[in-house]
C-alpha cells in the first residue's frame, strides 16, 4: 500500500511535468520500464532516485517534497508487524501499518467484536472456530499479533477508536461461557478510556448494512482510507466510495446508543452470562 501511494504520487508529478517515463529514467539512470514499475509500486524507490525524479519534474514546493520523502521512508522501512510476515496475509500487514499511523479509527462490526477490543481468549476461540486445521503454534502467532495491534490504544497519543457494534454480538457465544463473560467485562473496562467509544446498535433497528467496515484517518501526508469486509477479503477504498462510507457511518451512529447507554446494555448482557 505504501509503495503504491508513493508510485501514484511519482506518476502525478511526472505527468504534471509533461515528461515520459523514458525522459525521467534518462535523468536518474534508469530505463523506462523501471520507472513504470516504481510508479506501480512494484519496486522500491531509493532516496537518490527520488531526489532525481523530484529535480527533473521541477517540484519545488517544500511541503510536497517533504510528503514524498515521508512516503518513501515509510515504504522502505517496516515495523513490528514484519516479524509476522510469514504468518499472516499481506492485507493484515497493511492494516497493522494503517493502525500505527492513524489518528482515529471508526469501525462498524456485524459479525464479531472488533479485533482492537478483543481479549486473547476471545480472539483464540474465534480463530479456532474459523481455522480448524491450524496448528496451536499458528493460532498463538495470530493471537499474539492481534494483541500487538492493540498497543495503539494505550500508547503516548493513543488512537481515537470509535466502534459501532451490533447488539447481537453481545449475546453471540464465542468459546466457553467464561470467555464471553470476561470479554464483555473488558468492553466495560476499556470503554471507560477517553479515547475509546463503543456504540451499540440495538437489535430492534434495521441498519440496512450487512458488511463490516472501518474508516482510518491518518497522519499527514496520507489520505483517509476505508476497509470494507467482503467474502473475498478486505477491500480498501478511497475517494467517492469513502465519502459514502463516512455518510453511512454517521447514519449508523444516529441509530445507535451513545456510549453511556451502550455501557448499560453491555453490563446487562454480562449479567446474563
Amino acid at each position: 500500500m505504501r509503495a503504491v501511494w508513493l508510485g501514484q504520487a511519482l506518476k502525478k508529478i511526472r505527468e504534471e511535468a509533461k515528461l515520459t517515463t523514458r525522459q525521467v529514467g534518462y535523468h536518474v539512470g534508469k530505463d523506462a520500464s523501471t520507472i513504470s514499475r516504481m510508479e506501480s509500486g512494484d519496486v522500491s524507490v531509493p532516496e537518490a532516485i527520488l531526489s532525481g525524479i523530484i529535480e527533473v519534474c521541477g517540484v519545488t514546493d517544500s511541503h510536497r517534497i517533504s510528503d514524498l520523502t515521508i512516503i518513501r521512508r515509510d515504504a522502505a522501512h517496516g515495523g513490528w508487524w514484519d516479524g509476522y510476515r510469514r504468518d499472516v496475509a499481506s492485507t493484515l500487514m497493511d492494516r497493522a501499518w494503517l493502525e500505527s499511523i492513524a489518528t482515529s479509527i471508526q469501525s462498524y462490526e456485524t459479525m464479531v467484536l472488533p479485533g482492537l477490543l478483543q481479549l486473547p481468549t476471545y480472539a483464540e476461540a474465534l480463530m479456532r472456530n474459523g481455522a480448524t486445521s491450524a496448528s496451536d503454534a499458528e493460532i498463538r502467532r495470530w493471537v499474539d499479533m492481534r494483541m500487538q495491534r492493540q498497543i495503539i490504544l494505550s500508547r503516548y497519543r493513543p488512537v481515537k477508536f470509535t466502534s459501532i457494534i451490533d447488539e447481537q454480538l453481545l449475546y453471540r457465544s464465542i468459546g466457553r461461557p467464561d470467555v464471553m463473560g470476561d470479554q464483555l467485562g473488558f468492553l466495560l473496562e476499556i470503554g471507560q478510556r477517553p479515547n475509546v467509544d463503543i456504540w451499540v446498535m440495538p437489535s430492534t433497528v434495521c441498519a440496512g448494512v450487512t458488511s463490516s467496515f472501518e474508516v482510518f484517518t491518518l497522519t499527514e501526508p496520507y489520505p483517509q482510507v476505508g476497509y470494507v469486509s467482503t467474502p473475498a477479503g478486505d477491500l480498501c477504498v478511497e475517494g467517492e466510495t469513502l465519502d459514502d462510507l463516512n455518510r453511512e457511518y454517521d447514519r449508523l451512529k444516529e441509530h445507535s446508543l451513545a456510549p453511556e447507554r451502550s455501557q448499560m446494555l453491555i453490563k446487562a448482557a454480562k449479567d446474563k452470562m
